[in-house]
């Protein structure tokens, strides 16, 4: 007896710390996945659905924080549960992630082909449809497919509007901004980057932020705009040197490496030895976030070793022979 009552409250403490790290995973990720590794291998005395919750908000947390290892890991994970197909709210978020993690190692049409079978599946939390749309959106970006990704973006946002999703709102005016930069209209970028940051803040969402105000930082120095560098680079470096995101930090040091140069500043070779280093590190995390950076800053920093090549290729590993349910 005194076995089962010991059981029993083990059982509730992981469902209180499964709860506490559901309410840090949109406002601080970090805290999530720690509280979530840390009780991993105890979560067999919960019930399936309970198991998958965790493995599911572990999932949200390391696509956050770009630890594609994890992300591996714990969709592996997932896809051993039989029960798997029968929660929707779950296959969808294990399809999501997975799509996200084959998008940032270089392989955006499988990518795409996951988020179309996620909107395939019975949906009934919009705010999955609208996070599928915008993913969808960014491979299409990858593939210089412009034209679809906007309407990806636009069916996203009417949604978002719609649910008045402003974390989706402000996610949206984001992905925005960073087409407008690649297309080259600075001034539309800038007008959808300053929304995405001001709703940000208002709900007080970190990670919006940083994105919105590194994307700033990159736009000011593609458009020489010296004011809004200025205006932003204290406070959005403070949050990213705060945070413990490596891969956002590494853009930083790109970032504000780029700022000096664009003011005369020449870089001693142990500086650019430093910036591949860095730049590596995106890369093997993020494709896109690599092709930001060369695409635009490297030759007049003399990042000589870079050049821009189509990096993308069909996905080898073996994780989309487990989705039966997207087959057609």
């Amino acid at each position: 007896m005194a076995h089962s009552v010991r059981a029993e409250s083990t059982t509730e403490n992981l469902l209180d710390k499964l709860s506490e790290a559901e309410d840090y995973l949109r406002i601080q990720p970090s805290v999530s996945s720690k509280i979530l590794k840390q009780y991993l291998a105890q979560i067999g005395q919960l019930s399936i659905n309970e198991q998958l919750s965790w493995h599911q908000n572990l999932l949200r947390a390391s696509i956050a924080l770009n630890q594609m290892k994890q992300v591996e890991i714990t969709v592996r994970a997932m896809l051993a549960y039989p029960e798997l197909e029968k929660e929707a709210d779950k296959f969808v978020s294990l399809l999501s992630s997975l799509g996200i993690f084959i998008r940032r190692t270089g392989h955006p049409h499988e990518s795409i082909w996951l988020f179309n079978c996620g909107l395939k599946q019975p949906i009934k939390n919009e705010k999955q449809k609208i996070s599928l749309l915008i993913s969808k959106g960014t491979s299409l970006s990858y593939l210089n497919k412009n034209k679809q990704a906007k309407d990806s973006y636009a069916q996203a946002l009417q949604i978002a509007e719609q649910k008045n999703a402003e974390v989706f709102i402000s996610a949206i005016y984001n992905v925005l901004g960073i087409l407008a930069i690649k297309e080259e209209d600075y001034p539309l970028a800038k007008e959808y980057l300053i929304k995405a940051l001001q709703l940000s803040q208002r709900i007080s969402r970190r990670s919006g932020q940083i994105v919105a105000g590194l994307q700033l930082l990159r736009l000011s120095i593609l458009d020489n705009d010296v004011i809004l560098y200025e205006k932003l680079h204290y406070r959005i470096s403070r949050l990213i040197l705060a945070s413990d995101n490596e891969v956002r930090q590494a853009y930083l040091f790109w970032i504000e490496k780029a700022h000096q140069v664009s003011k005369g500043k020449e870089l001693s070779a142990q500086e650019q030895a430093e910036l591949l280093n860095k730049l590596r590190q995106i890369k093997s995390v993020s494709i896109g976030l690599y092709f930001q950076l060369v695409e635009k800053l490297a030759q007049p920093m003399g990042i000589k070793p870079l050049s821009v090549v189509n990096g993308f290729s069909d996905y080898q590993g073996d994780l989309l022979n487990y989705i039966k349910q997207c087959k057609d």
